[in-house]
């Protein structure tokens, strides 16, 4: 079921996005803030109680006059102090249920704005490392893999066992430009795993690993690999891409939330949805 839902999300999101397949990735993060921004305000609208809130919002802001009228009474300010905590409780519980029906909608979109904006393809002569992690039943000291890579990427070095933690690696390096895969082939088992080279935005698939709800919630770009095949996991180590303003680097989940916010808090404004 979870590899049914991925494939109409991603299909829906890789819509989304098409027309911002450009180098910077400061457009198809805004437009996909934007979307977030309108899920976040429709599931506000239909789950809060916008008379509780303003009238928890009031109270608040009474208990909070209160302690400045009094500032200069201890005792008063004590009490005053501890009906601000219970009146800003009851202003937070009010915002409790919005969010909770929220989380899973935009855990997904965040889920595929990872797929998007958390790294970069490789440029042509860059390099990035190959691992592929065997099932705990196969051991790295007595297995062989074939690779076959597509005409845009080559073998830069020979395969490395790693024991420790039951894998392959390999360097590669990018050759051309365009999306390929390598086909990793044990056991008389084919798998493949997606890469892609060149410099615009791009749905970008880091890990395709065994299948399961977590693993398939958080790498939904591949169907996952076969729970009886011999391999356990693929990885490829693409850069981490910029997100820059000005000269000042910023991490994409940070700009996101900003955008999510502040576009949430103007469109709640604009159709009358209390946010915050």
């Amino acid at each position: 079921m979870m590899s049914r839902l991925n494939l109409v999300i991603n299909g829906l999101f890789d819509l989304l996005m098409r027309p911002f397949m450009v180098q910077s990735a400061w457009p198809g993060l805004i437009a996909a803030s934007l979307v977030a921004s309108i899920v976040l305000v429709i599931l506000f609208g239909f789950t809060s109680n916008p008379n509780a809130i303003r009238r928890t919002r009031n109270r608040l802001l009474a208990r909070t006059l209160e302690l400045l009228m009094f500032q200069h009474d201890l005792r008063a300010s004590f009490t005053a102090c501890g009906r601000i905590l219970t009146a800003n409780a009851a202003y937070l519980l009010q915002f409790l249920r919005p969010m909770a029906v929220g989380l899973i909608p935009l855990l997904l979109i965040f889920v595929q704005m990872e797929s998007w904006f958390d790294r970069r393809p490789l440029r042509i002569g860059e390099q990035a490392v190959l691992s592929v992690e065997l099932d705990q039943s196969k051991s790295v000291l007595d297995q062989t893999i074939d690779l076959q890579l597509p005409e845009i990427l080559k073998i830069d070095s020979p395969p490395v066992r790693i024991p420790s933690k039951n894998e392959f690696a390999w360097r590669i390096a990018a050759t051309g430009l365009g999306d390929g895969w390598i086909d990793v082939i044990t056991g008389g088992i084919n798998e493949r795993k997606s890469l892609s080279t060149g410099e615009q935005l791009v749905r970008l698939s880091k890990t395709r690993e065994t299948n399961g709800m977590l693993q398939q919630l958080f790498s939904p770009s591949e169907p996952p690999l076969d729970n009886g095949g011999p391999i356990r996991r693929m990885q490829v180590s693409y850069p981490r891409r910029e997100l820059l303003i000005g000269q000042s680097e910023v991490p994409w989940p940070v700009a996101a939330f900003v955008l999510i916010m502040v576009m949430s808090l103007i469109l709640g404004r604009l159709f009358g949805i209390r946010i915050a």
